[in-house]
């Protein structure tokens, strides 16, 4: 049942400093990586953790520039989401024919990997406790934790089965040590009509605009229609400012009409139509409402939004680094 999918390991715990080959996409240095593939190995269970389970392969490591031999067609995406390494292995049930292999992704940062692992979960799936988030399915078990993004698939579905993935996720998830959970900021977002675990993080081409980094969006759903709301941290106000300006002109050109506003200490614009939008920009923060066709009630949304800005950053809650983790 051996598949493709792979990642390599980056030995810096945290935030590593991402370097770009010629065509542009991150990889890890040669004498790095060789550390790094130790980091991940040593996260796999051992023996006495995986009873009745048997390596039936040796760890294989993939790293950016060959990780789409593993995953063709995900691959960028991937790397997208700061994928630094992966390590995969594939193992043997000593009871009968079935097989599981486990990928253990090292991503830039926890930020990176929680995002990774939002991209490929549904509100549907069953979540666990495992590591800072998981979800069972019959053959699968996947969770994120720190700097990782663990996947588990096994080639059968069985209440055995079962257990054995949750036994050999608790031996992964207890070896990456610290506590971690979803990124602060999505406290700023509103509680009302919000779909449960639709949170995402999208490092990369936010909103399809390459000027967009690192948008935190969440899906909603309430008055017969389906909307989101995005909240985007830039480094500094003049960037917030020149990121909101160009999207406007994105939308102008494409014929789509905008009504400008200020407010005190914020400024915003609404589209009308059939997907309308409503954009604020505050600080060094831009976010707004996508499928916005009540503007009264959108606007009151985002005044919420920027109150809850504006009370994290007079208690100093709000950091650049967005996950909550305790050692």
């Amino acid at each position: 049942m051996k598949r493709k999918l792979g990642i390599c390991a980056a030995m810096v715990f945290f935030l590593a400093i991402p370097f770009l080959n010629a065509e542009g996409s991150h990889e890890v240095p040669l004498e790095k990586s060789a550390g790094d593939r130790e980091v991940l190995r040593s996260l796999l269970p051992e023996d006495s953790e995986r009873p009745g389970w048997r390596a039936a392969s040796r760890p294989e490591f993939f790293e950016s520039r060959n990780l789409w031999e593993y995953i063709n067609g995900q691959a960028e995406m991937y790397i997208d989401y700061g994928f630094r390494c992966v390590v995969t292995v594939e193992y043997s049930s000593s009871d009968g024919p079935g097989s599981m292999i486990i990928d253990v992704f090292q991503m830039q940062s926890p930020i990176h990997a929680f995002g990774i692992y939002a991209a490929e979960r549904s509100p549907d799936d069953l979540f666990i406790k495992m590591g800072a988030q998981g979800y069972l399915g019959k053959n699968v078990l996947n969770f994120w934790k720190g700097p990782y993004y663990v996947k588990l698939t096994a080639s059968q579905s069985s209440s055995d089965t079962r257990i054995a993935l949750m036994r050999l996720g608790n031996a992964i998830a207890n070896k990456i040590q610290g506590s971690f959970s979803e990124p602060a900021l999505f406290a700023c977002f509103p509680d009302k009509n919000r779909v449960k675990m639709s949170e995402r993080f999208i490092p990369r081409n936010f909103l399809g605009q390459p000027f967009l980094e690192n948008g935190y969006r969440v899906e909603y759903t309430g008055g017969g229609t389906t909307y989101q709301i995005f909240l985007i941290q830039t480094d500094s106000p003049e960037k917030a400012t020149e990121a909101f300006r160009k999207y406007q002109d994105f939308l102008r050109s494409r014929d789509e009409k905008i009504s400008l506003s200020k407010r005190d200490d914020y400024q915003l614009f609404f589209t009308q139509g059939e997907e309308g939008k409503s954009v604020f920009q505050y600080g060094s923060f831009v976010g707004g409402i996508l499928n916005s066709r009540d503007l009264s009630e959108a606007e009151r949304t985002i005044e919420e939004i920027v109150h809850k800005l504006r009370n994290r950053a007079k208690g100093g809650v709000l950091q650049r680094s967005l996950i909550i983790h305790r050692v």
